[in-house]
């Protein structure tokens, strides 16, 4: 019996001494880049995996690509309880992502050919001075591949159709006030506007002997950015699906009703329910071939489909190139408005009124030639016009900001006589129950759910409830005193005269209405970026020998 006793605690101790060893080996893995390795071939969007188990508690890692830093990352709280032995600490790096480099004009992706990603991992210092020190770097040499090297000759674009087929779209975008220059000659940086982020639902109903398909798309998710704060508008508060007639060449024969959201638009987003198909050629390109492409709407976040500005663009196939585990061709369409004049006064972009606007558009489409699939379109759009202090949203200025009110308001949030929301500026309930304003009239806003866009409430001078609001917190604003919105200047009202918010990162006093201040009252020259990305769900069922599917 004794010696029953003995062999099993040495079996008990050899298991607790390779459980230890296994927890050691989980706590203690080395650091270094484990995937892809040194030398690898890679395209698109690559995943640089180091050991999660290699980042002590408080460390981060800061990636670098050819010695320029990029982006510094720390495992999340939820990663480390959930972390297995093995489970690798991921960056993905965006092959085709443009960014500026040193003693360069604008912004490109990186070139085909080989550059350096190096993962730096950073750990506490000891002792009472605090702050973080460098451990440890790995680097790897890889070979971005994007481009498609063989030439296939002229290429017939065509969409191709096959009755029942379903293609999923996730669909992001995102406006920035890239600022601009007040009467004072001094800049602001960049603050985004509002976002969204949706998946469309693209499916073919029926084809017909001319080729053309019956699509159905449907509008399945939805969420909205503003301010960094972000709502999901709930799915029984979307549309039904939008049905089109559309050729091989992505003209639109026939729709059943609109695909853009206009109750949106004064929010600064365009919300659509239908995956746009670029417009292609009719006779085959060749790589390096320009044409003309017609009746091409410039998207204006913000404004109504039916006011949208069509434009002849100049499309150009600009050649092969990998997108999405697809070989595809891709077409850049251009337009600036100084070559081609817009004819337009005045633009509205989302909350801003502009006036003598210039107008910048580039789309990136990109096609997947064999299967007749639209697999990513990337739109940017750039506005620069003057605007005046009391048009629009908050403006970027000299020392301060000035702003007014949105389209059609009268007032906004503590302007005397209430609020005014024509046409729905917060559509489908955005902010929770009601608004009493300043002044005792109501803006009924029907509840979208118990946060709404807003969480928190906030009372306004005079005690009028606001339950719900534009900016997160809550907060009581009399006689200049501090709220978590921010400090309020001598408010009179909450956001109304002289008054105003401290926006992060900008020190400046956000009025509504009035004058700014420490700024100027004169025009503002400002720019406003609109980036939108269309591309096809990457759980797309696989076909043609494991190729993805179209």
């Amino acid at each position: 019996m004794h010696l029953r006793s003995l062999v099993a605690l040495a079996g008990g101790c050899v298991m607790l001494c390779a459980a230890g060893a296994r927890s050691g080996a989980q706590n203690q893995a080395p650091f270094t880049i484990r995937r892809p390795p040194d030398g690898a071939r890679v395209r698109g969007k690559v995943r640089i995996q180091v050991p999660l188990a290699s980042i002590p508690a408080g460390g981060y890692v800061a990636y670098s690509i050819d010695g320029r830093f990029r982006v510094a990352l720390a495992p999340t709280a939820e990663q480390r309880a959930k972390a297995k032995r093995g489970d690798t600490f991921d960056f993905v790096w965006d092959t085709k992502e443009p960014v500026k480099e040193p003693g360069q004009v604008g912004e490109r992706p990186p070139a085909d050919g080989e550059h350096t990603v190096s993962a730096s991992l950073y750990v506490p210092r000891p002792g009472a001075a605090g702050g973080s020190e460098l451990k440890q770097t790995s680097s790897v040499r890889l070979r971005v591949n994007n481009r498609i090297a063989e030439s296939t000759g002229p290429v017939s674009l065509r969409y191709r159709f096959r009755d029942g087929l379903r293609r999923d779209y996730v669909r992001t975008g995102e406006l920035k006030l890239v600022g601009g220059l007040s009467g004072g000659g001094r800049g602001a940086g960049e603050v985004e506007v509002s976002g969204l982020r949706s998946k469309l639902e693209m499916s073919v109903e029926d084809i017909y002997s001319s080729g053309d398909a019956m699509l159905r798309n449907r509008l399945a998710q939805l969420s909205l950015r503003y301010g960094g704060q972000e709502t999901s508008i709930p799915s029984d508060q979307l549309p039904g699906g939008v049905y089109r007639q559309v050729s091989p060449l992505g003209r639109v024969e026939y729709q059943n009703r609109s695909g853009s959201l206009d109750q949106f638009a004064a929010s600064g987003v365009n919300v659509v329910a239908t995956v746009e198909l670029p417009v292609l050629r009719s006779s085959p390109v060749s790589i390096g071939d320009s044409w003309q492409t017609p009746n091409v709407s410039l998207e204006i976040p913000g404004m109504a489909e039916a006011d949208q500005p069509k434009v002849t663009v100049t499309s150009k196939f600009e050649g092969l190139e990998w997108e999405g585990g697809y070989p595809t061709a891709k077409i850049v369409e251009t337009y600036d408005s100084t070559k081609s004049a817009l004819n337009k006064k005045e633009l509205q972009v989302g909350p801003y009124l502009l006036t003598d606007p210039q107008v910048k558009f580039t789309r990136e489409v990109y096609i997947a030639y064999e299967y007749g699939t639209l697999v990513k379109v990337v739109r940017r759009l750039e506005v620069t016009g003057k605007s005046g202090a009391a048009q629009g949203a908050p403006v970027m200025g000299g020392a301060g900001m000035s702003g007014g009110t949105a389209p059609g308001m009268s007032s906004m949030m503590g302007m005397s006589g209430g609020m005014s929301m024509p046409g729905g500026l917060m559509p489908g309930g955005l902010m929770p129950g009601g608004m009493t304003a300043p002044g005792g009239s109501t803006a009924p806003m029907p509840s979208m759910g118990s946060a709404g866009l807003m969480p928190g409430g906030m009372t306004a001078p005079g005690g009028s409830s606001m339950p719900g609001g534009l900016f997160p917190g809550s907060g009581r604003a009399r006689g200049g005193r501090t709220s978590r919105m921010g400090s309020m200047a001598g408010a009179s009202s909450m956001m109304g005269p002289m008054g105003g918010m401290r926006l992060p990162g900008t020190g400046s006093m956000a009025g509504m209405r009035g004058p700014m201040t420490g700024g100027t009252t004169g025009p503002t020259q400002l720019t406003l970026r609109a980036t939108t990305v269309t591309e096809i769900a990457p759980n797309v069922a696989q076909e043609r020998g494991g190729r993805p599917g179209s």
